[in-house]
């Protein structure tokens, strides 16, 4: 049987303090784990993002035919044009 354990949110960031400083003392590299180049990755993927060329203005289409906004077509039974109405929300933020 399995015990439960609860525990506050200062025991809980205590815990967590002391696993990353026990980490970092043991001289654990990044690169040992390949998080440090999931890191560079993102990094530099964030500084353009490329939409295959037959893919583009497909969304615009489906709006169009439609009739529908964005924020419509984010509720479709459809998951690709859920999925394509999600990133045209999002980029909508991104500074380009």
């Amino acid at each position: 049987m399995k015990k439960q354990i609860r525990l506050t949110e200062t025991q809980l960031h205590s815990i967590i303090l002391e696993s990353v400083n026990r980490i970092l003392n043991e001289g654990i590299e990044y690169d040992d784990h390949g998080a440090m180049d999931d890191v560079l990755e993102d990094d530099n993927m964030s500084e353009s993002i490329e939409i295959k060329p037959e893919n583009k203005g497909k969304f615009n289409a489906t709006k169009k035919r439609t009739g529908k906004s964005t924020e419509e077509l984010l509720h479709s039974k459809n998951p690709l044009t859920r999925k394509r109405a999600n990133f045209a929300k999002n980029s909508k933020k991104w500074k380009h």
